[in-house]
């Protein structure tokens, strides 16, 4: 009855697994923003430091210096976008590539990017292929 019991149980953990794991899977495709299926998009937006945004609302041409030095130093670059005024966490499209260094010659500009979304655990994030002035 025991060995019953453990064989059940470990049926069990089996088919929650695999489950999880097709729906972990499913999740790393390229999803147009709001869901649904991949394919290149744009987004236009300021080139903002993250933690200077989040913490103190720092943006614009004045903080440009320092959203660049940041960056530098490691902490992430992020879009806020002109439509909606949301934070867009951006990657580069490439393998071993910051999208940092994309980014910092236009710290504190509007840009346009041309890339795919992503999204996996609810969070999404916008891979660049190409970053342009906007305007």
């Amino acid at each position: 009855m025991k060995s019953l019991k453990y064989g059940v149980l470990l049926a069990l953990v089996v088919a929650v697994s695999a489950l999880a794991a097709s729906i972990v899977i499913g999740q790393n495709k390229p999803a147009a923003k709001g869901g649904g299926g991949g394919g290149e998009a744009k987004v236009t937006g300021e080139v903002i430091d993250s933690s200077c945004y989040i913490k103190m609302g720092a943006k614009g041409s004045g903080h440009a210096e320092c959203a660049t030095n940041c960056a530098k130093a490691g902490i992430p670059l992020a879009i806020l976008e002109d439509k909606t005024d949301k934070v867009i966490w951006v990657s580069a499209n490439k393998d071993m590539q910051g999208a940092n260094d994309m980014l910092i010659p236009y710290a504190g500009k509007k840009v346009t990017l041309t890339g795919k979304w992503f999204e996996r655990g609810g969070a999404k994030l916008f891979a660049i292929d190409r970053v342009e002035p906007a305007g």
